[in-house]
């Protein structure tokens, strides 16, 4: 009788041992189960085949799949490189553990994202491979940040380049003008020269010294467009800063099909503001608007400079009758490197960096568009 007793006794115990153990079970698993729904990390579970069994809210949003649609499937389905993949696995259920950075998956889109991918090898009680867990942390901007830190700096040696060559350009125009200047004094004194020789010679010397002073002109221009200088407040007219912009552009008007009509207000446009930012952001703005005529094609081009102020704000209209700008891509013009314009033709840093200048100047930044009819870019600055 007393040996059942205690083998009730004992029963019992391990009855309320039992259900302990499956609670704290239980709970481990809500546990884990909610890191998995919070994590924005991409966590996924293969069995020994490497068909997946369980795959994480962070996985869905950043791939794009939910685990209904991926239930069932190879893992390798969702990876760039299959074969990579097998290396890196193989590796895992060797060591137990196997990590690689910047791996590429493939978005439900057809886009890559890369990750910083650990692949952890899992085993049963008898030490046999039981299947495979992925963490995968989304690295896809940084690695976007680090090459756009790369074209940055190929753009910025670009200047220094072009800042020296400019520098050594001018060299050779001063020789060319006063050898000119030598060349039309010996021509105003020259005895026994033929009237008809010095009525041809004396307009193609004033040439000559025009077109130098127009090449130091233009090089004194890029020169003061790309030096670098602390950002300097002062009163300057508006109109003449336009007017100085579409001057520095005129290489790219000359050619083409391009009216560039000044619509201004009566009088200066006076604010108080740095010159060089605002003359970088209207460059900017008609260079842009000079490449959307062009892309449209055809004959009538033109881009219309409107000026106007109320009491406290000016405002400036650069407006084109080119190709417009469509919707998807006025999600995107904003960001750093997003251009439509081939390789070689455009940076992306253009608009991103116009818009910033804006804001640090106290203004404000905006734009219209209609596709096929045009685009007009706003700038609002404080009155002076």
């Amino acid at each position: 009788m007393e040996s059942s007793d205690f083998l009730q006794d004992q029963l019992a115990r391990a009855s309320e041992e039992l259900s302990r153990l499956k609670k704290e079970l239980l709970d481990t698993r809500r546990f884990l189960h909610c890191i998995l729904e919070n994590s924005d990390d991409m966590v996924f579970a293969t069995d020994v085949d490497g068909i997946l069994v369980s795959f994480s809210k962070g996985g869905e949003k950043t791939l794009g799949y939910t685990m209904e649609q991926m239930a069932g499937r190879h893992v390798k389905d969702l990876v760039d490189d299959p074969l990579e993949f097998e290396k890196l696995a193989a590796i895992s259920r060797k060591e137990g553990s196997a990590a690689h950075l910047e791996f590429p998956f493939q978005h439900k889109a057809g886009h890559p994202i890369y990750f910083d991918l650990s692949l952890i090898s899992l085993t049963d009680a008898d030490g046999q491979f039981a299947g495979t867990v992925g963490i995968c942390r989304d690295i896809t901007l940084w690695k976007k940040f680090q090459e756009d830190l790369i074209r940055v700096d190929r753009l910025a040696e670009i200047g220094r380049t072009a800042s020296g060559i400019v520098h050594e350009i001018n060299n050779p125009i001063a020789v060319i003008g006063e050898i000119s200047g030598w060349i039309e004094v010996v021509v105003g004194d020259a005895k026994g020269m033929g009237q008809e020789d010095r009525e041809e010679l004396e307009p193609a010397v004033q040439n000559i010294i025009k077109q130098v002073k127009r090449c130091r002109h233009i090089t004194h221009q890029l020169l003061s467009y790309v030096r670098d200088s602390e950002p300097t407040h002062s009163s300057l007219d508006a109109h003449e800063l336009l007017k100085q912009a579409v001057s520095f552009l005129n290489p790219e008007l000359k050619f083409k099909d391009i009216e560039v009509v000044l619509n201004f207000m009566k009088g200066p446009l006076l604010l108080h503001s740095d010159k060089q930012m605002l003359e970088q952001v209207f460059v900017n703005l008609i260079s842009n608007a000079i490449y959307a005529v062009k892309e449209k094609g055809g004959t009538g081009g033109q881009i219309v400079l409107k000026t106007s102020r109320d009491e406290s704000m000016l405002e400036i209209r650069i407006s084109d009758n080119g190709t417009g700008i469509s919707e998807e891509n006025q999600n995107q013009m904003h960001d750093l490197f997003f251009t439509t314009k081939p390789s070689g033709k455009g940076t992306g840093l253009g608009l991103p960096i116009c818009q910033n200048i804006i804001k640090k100047l106290g203004g404000g930044f905006s734009f219209e568009t209609e596709i096929g009819e045009g685009t007009t870019f706003i700038v609002k600055l404080p009155a002076s």
